[in-house]
């Protein structure tokens, strides 16, 4: 089987180091310590081997390249797979800023 290199973007860390944050404060240091834990074991076990078997995400329709989303309890990891490298783009849940399209802000 395939092995995938898997990188995290800035964003994505930033998104993960947002929600340990938050996830400190409302459960505790070492809640969020095992949170973090688990998302990156996840993320090495799912995508280091079958990214591809993950689902497009919904704004896979507004970009160029494939977006696809692993979820993983109420997040929901946005990555994209070049050749043999997966880049993490984003963690998206209830504690992670979200991003906005420009005409939404306009709204």
């Amino acid at each position: 089987m395939k092995k995938y290199k898997v990188i995290l973007h800035p964003d994505a860390e930033t998104d993960i180091n947002s929600s340990f944050e938050w996830g400190s404060r409302a459960w505790g240091r070492e809640n969020a310590k095992a949170w973090v834990r688990q998302i990156r074991q996840t993320i090495k076990n799912r995508l280091t081997s079958m990214p591809l078997g993950c689902p497009l995400a919904p704004e896979n329709e507004e970009l160029d390249i494939p977006v696809r989303q692993l979820i993983v309890g109420r997040y929901r990891i946005l990555f994209i797979v070049e050749k043999g490298t997966v880049t993490i783009l984003h963690l998206r849940g209830p504690y992670v800023p979200q991003l906005y399209s420009s005409e939404e802000a306009e709204d």
